[in-house]
């Protein structure tokens, strides 16, 4: 019983050395700072929602003169990007070139937190003149460089870009006269 009762006590003992030791010599002070590699910026993608009433894989068709709740075109979509808690900057181009390159409309997709966005951008029917296949272009980036070139991202690679093809009739125009290309 002696025995038992000095082994607890020798026992205590050494763990209080081990644990002093450790306290007093465990930690290190760091004296320069610490680099990280930044995080990599992997650029977007642009992929129809499976739903979507215009995909991208098919020529839209819209008559003008058709009753619609809202005279806009849907382009659904879903952005993926593998950087959660960036703001992805887009344009929209319609009929460019040879029209002026400038968008008819820009805009931010906010971070989700998710790798995919889904975001819904519209197109006006009073943009879309009857008669003709009008090419819509979205344009999605980390970040535009400038408007002088108003695709151009700032880093480069950081993008990607879709195209819609839409044939827009009514009915003094029920012909398209120049088409998809």
């Amino acid at each position: 019983m002696a025995f038992a009762s000095k082994f607890a006590g020798m026992l205590y003992f050494a763990s209080s050395v081990v644990l002093l030791a450790l306290a007093s010599n465990g930690g290190c002070i760091a004296t320069s700072p610490v680099e990280f590699d930044p995080a990599q910026n992997f650029p977007p993608s642009i992929v129809s929602e499976p739903t979507a009433d215009f995909p991208l894989n098919r020529i839209g068709q819209i008559n003008l003169d058709d009753a619609v709740e809202t005279p806009e075109m849907p382009l659904q979509i879903i952005v993926r990007d593998p950087n959660f808690d960036q703001t992805l900057d887009y344009r929209l181009f319609l009929d460019s070139p040879p029209a002026p390159d400038v968008p008819f409309t820009s805009g931010e997709i906010p971070p989700s937190g998710f790798l995919e966005r889904p975001t819904a951008l519209f197109v006006p029917y009073d943009l879309l003149s009857a008669g003709e296949c009008h090419r819509i272009e979205l344009v999605v980036v980390g970040e535009f460089d400038s408007f002088v070139e108003p695709r151009r991202p700032a880093e480069e690679g950081d993008f990607d870009d879709a195209t819609w093809w839409v044939r827009v009739t009514d009915t003094d125009n029920p012909v398209i006269l120049q088409e998809c290309r």
